[in-house]
């Protein structure tokens, strides 16, 4: 069975099992992220203790996980020490690294 997208204004069939296509799914997270401020606020001293201490923290927003994990790359905290720390996997840290923590931040 082949469903079309939920959205009014889209002709795109839905995945299998989902009621909106990918490009509206995708753009849905977008806007989420923009309302919610998930790449926008960042608190600098925290950023600041956490990357001076290197103790893992919970709560933190994904800007500030970015800033900490560039933090300890300049102080050479290896990857695998960084992710317990920020709460992500290696492969993200690596990832950041990769993309000179641009795309990231």
């Amino acid at each position: 069975m082949n469903r079309i997208c939920r959205n009014e204004t889209c002709n795109n069939s839905a995945r299998p099992g989902r009621h909106v296509c990918d490009p509206c799914r995708g753009r849905k997270w977008r806007a989420w992220a923009r309302e919610s401020g998930a790449w926008s606020d960042a608190d600098e001293y925290d950023v600041e203790l956490i990357v001076r201490d290197a103790r893992p923290v919970e709560g933190l927003t994904r800007l500030e996980r970015v800033l900490v994990a560039r933090g300890l790359t300049e102080r050479e905290v290896p990857a695998e020490e960084i992710a317990r720390i920020v709460g992500v996997t290696p492969r993200s840290v690596y990832r950041w690294r990769s993309e000179g923590f641009r795309q990231a931040a």
